[in-house]
């Protein structure tokens, strides 16, 4: 009796390991051949317009997502990038502006009595101004236009409607204004004028306003049920706000403090 219990436990204890070993390795070879599936079925899906999501796709059909990364902004590379990124919502603004302008100044000619209340109007608002000393007209004017442009941005989340009627009255009030002064001081005065601090301060309107009717765009589609990246487009244009737009509207606003100035007293 004693030797047939030992050669069972004997038994028991050689046979337990082998089990267990087996049991591991069967383990072991199915992570091993789910792996091999998982990594067969790994893809990448991106839209220029929405922002890119990358994520990978197993063998069940499961999808995994994963954050997008944030956007570089920096350097001139990250510049143009992102300017071309938001490219056709500022081609829109620019021509919004500008045949708003024309169409101010083309009704200034036929109604010189509306162009003159616009031109009192402008001078009660601005015309004190020119009584500050230099300094302080510089950071008036650059904080005007740092504020009116994070305006254009940030209403954008109207579905871009705010934008496009502030770009398209403000060009109707730079026409009007633009055939008053010319008539009074000839064409070469406006281009001097308006040409050394317009070519950096207009585009940086342009693309914070088109950065707002960017976003507008995007939550109309999000009202829609269209995938969308709101809140990731927010913070891009805010940072490109700061990083790029409020520096350069501080070098207008210096150029047309102390230049422009000069250039006009050369008349």
């Amino acid at each position: 009796m004693n030797m047939e219990r030992g050669e069972e436990y004997y038994l028991e204890t050689d046979t337990g390991p082998q089990g267990n070993t087996d049991k591991v390795g069967k383990e072991k070879a199915d992570k091993d051949e789910a792996g091999r599936d998982a990594g067969s079925y790994t893809g990448f899906t991106s839209d220029s317009n929405i922002g890119s999501t990358s994520g990978s796709i197993t063998g069940s059909g499961l999808r995994s997502v994963t954050a997008t990364p944030e956007r570089d902004i920096s350097g001139k590379e990250g510049f143009f990038n992102y300017v071309n990124h938001i490219r056709p919502y500022v081609l829109i603004i620019t021509f919004v502006f500008f045949t708003s302008a024309f169409a101010g100044y083309a009704y200034s000619a036929s109604t010189p009595e509306i162009s003159e209340m616009v031109m009192e109007e402008f001078q009660a608002q601005f015309g004190g101004i020119l009584n500050l000393h230099p300094l302080l007209i510089m950071l008036i004017i650059f904080l005007n236009n740092a504020f009116v442009s994070l305006l254009f941005l940030v209403m954008g989340l109207g579905l871009g409607i705010l934008p496009v009627l502030f770009v398209a009255f403000n060009g109707y009030v730079v026409g009007v204004l633009s055939h008053l002064v010319a008539e009074e001081q000839g064409l070469l005065f406006i281009f001097l004028a308006l040409l050394p601090h317009g070519i950096i301060e207009l585009p940086m309107v342009f693309l914070a306003a088109g950065i707002g009717l960017r976003l507008g765009h995007q939550v109309l589609a999000a009202l829609i049920g269209r995938p969308t990246e709101l809140k990731r487009e927010f913070k891009d244009g805010i940072r490109f706000y700061f990083r790029w737009i409020v520096p350069f509207l501080f070098v207008a606003a210096v150029i047309e403090t102390f230049i422009t100035p000069l250039l006009l007293g050369i008349l």
